[in-house]
């Protein structure tokens, strides 16, 4: 049943009533509350109508972290429209492809996307095209961003299903090809309603979120985010300095980014006094967590345990981590009791939900986690074969996503990941665990930058960024470089296993 409440973006008309004159995004110099957010959002909304959008048609937007994206999101999502959302890390052979695979009815981009636009057939034709800077005889896009600032401040959500797609965003890719998760407005409310559930988040906290769903909870909350000023594609190498400027500068209490950002931060002189630092997107190494902690010694760190698809799953304090560290594995602490879980029994290939039961292991064994709940992505967009390799249904409706990742349930109920599906390694006959393998070489090589284990030709392959030094390592072989290990481009966090194997097989490390 369609409703105007059902619409996500009505939860910005509520904050907006609450806090008017509250800032809702900071970006440099640039401040724009709650209630020029709103005017902005529905001045752009009422620009898509007049140009044709209509409810459930798809837009690309390719706009780096700004005022100018959340405005333009909120726009495309208001109007029942879906937004695409081309992540900056996603390398550029891939993004006309995604955009294209979109079939959207609209683009919206900084004038650069639109050179990349233009330059692609499917892409080159589409109905509406909006540019948020000056557009001159149709160039670079039919219509300028600011010319919504002539439109009408008023206009209510329209009306959606809680099943209509609101936000299409990509996966990391670490595993395979990205996939676009098709996010509903009944998940995306989940999903809001979950992190408000889970996380200690407090009315006035101001939040530096490096991820652009933490953000949007943030608007959808009424809690200022200040826009970290980086390069998004390229997060370890983050001016810590100038972020610690704008967390002094506009009373930052929380950060909200992953590891490589966190490090980047506790490595200068006067790391900044936060309340609160919530990270995730890869495991983090004890000897971080530590160095963390020495850092920030008053400021409370949590990890976060999810996926682009669930999200969250679960988190634990940097202490409690520490403290399970000599248990096997990295604890993620206990899942939310907003999800059911399960573990079974490890297979690359599908599985089919009359085989659930069968292959759902006792707790304490090591398998691969299944989760359901509200705020669980339930398909993929224009994708069934990711659905079938990544989606259990079963006949009462309920669909258990498969994480990917391996692990076991301890005794208090903690998950321990201990790797993932795609790079678990058989070596005579024996399953081993790429990131427990990875953790014992850490402990024999502790200067290692980075360390991988993986599966090659039959044999356990473990690659060590670092020096050459004496190790007792249990491999086949152990390959010392200085070259950097590939790693995800999202995160800068997660090895990239697909690319180091080409990398051994053509000798190039």
């Amino acid at each position: 049943m369609k409703n105007v409440e059902h619409n996500i973006t009505a939860l910005l008309d509520e904050v907006a009533v609450r806090f008017p004159d509250r800032p809702a995004l900071v970006f440099g110099n640039a401040t724009l509350s709650f209630k020029e957010l709103l005017k902005r959002t529905n001045q752009c909304a009422q620009l898509l109508r007049k140009n044709g959008l209509n409810p459930g048609e798809r837009v690309i937007i390719m706009v780096p972290m700004s005022p100018e994206l959340y405005v333009t999101m909120l726009a495309v999502m208001r109007c029942g429209a879906v937004v695409v959302f081309v992540d900056p890390w996603i390398p550029m052979k891939q993004i006309a492809a995604f955009s294209a695979f979109a079939s959207p009815a609209g683009f919206i981009g900084i004038p650069k996307s639109h050179l990349l636009r233009l330059m692609n057939r499917k892409l080159a034709g589409v109905r509406m095209s909006i540019s948020t800077g000056a557009v001159a005889l149709g160039i670079p896009a039919k219509t300028s961003l600011a010319s919504a600032a002539t439109h009408s401040s008023e206009m209510p959500p329209t009306e959606v299903s809680l099943d209509d797609p609101a936000l299409i965003t990509f996966t990391s890719g670490s595993s395979g090809v990205p996939k676009g998760a098709n996010r509903t407005h009944g998940f995306l409310k989940a999903q809001y309603e979950a992190l408000c559930h889970e996380m200690d988040y407090r009315d006035d906290d101001i939040d530096l979120p490096m991820f652009p769903v933490f953000a949007l909870r943030n608007l959808a909350a009424g809690i200022t985010s200040v826009i970290p000023e980086m390069d998004f594609r390229n997060v370890a190498e983050v001016d810590p300095e100038m972020i610690n400027c704008q967390i002094v500068t506009n009373g930052v209490t929380l950060v909200t980014a992953s590891p490589p950002f966190i490090d980047r931060l506790a490595g200068i002189e006067s790391p900044p006094a936060l309340r609160k630092i919530f990270t995730g997107g890869a495991p983090v190494s004890t000897v971080q967590l530590k160095q963390w902690q020495a850092a920030f010694p008053n400021t409370g760190i949590e990890i976060i345990y999810g996926s682009t698809e669930a999200e969250p799953v679960a988190h634990l304090s940097s202490q409690e981590r520490i403290e399970a560290d000599s248990t096997e594995g990295f604890c993620c602490g206990k899942p939310t009791d907003l999800l059911k879980t399960r573990i079974v029994e490890i297979r690359k290939g599908t599985i089919a939900p009359e085989e659930l039961d069968a292959m759902t292991l006792p707790q304490g064994q090591t398998g691969e986690l299944l989760v359901s709940g509200k705020h669980v992505c339930r398909d993929y967009f224009n994708n069934p074969d990711a659905a079938r390799e990544n989606k259990i249904f079963e006949s009462n409706g309920t669909c258990w996503h498969r994480m990917g990742d391996t692990g076991y349930f301890d005794k208090q109920g903690r998950f321990f990941l201990t790797g993932r599906v795609h790079s678990t390694i058989v070596r005579n006959g024996q399953i081993l665990h790429a990131q427990l393998v990875e953790a014992e070489a850490h402990k024999q090589v502790p200067t290692a930058r980075r360390i991988a284990a993986l599966e090659f030709e039959g044999k356990l392959v473990v690659v060590i960024e670092g020096k050459d030094e004496a190790n007792q390592i249990d491999a086949d072989q152990v390959i010392f470089t200085d070259t950097p290990l590939p790693v995800d481009p999202r995160h800068n966090s997660k090895i990239d296993y697909s690319k180091l194997r080409k990398r051994i097989e053509t000798g190039k490390l």
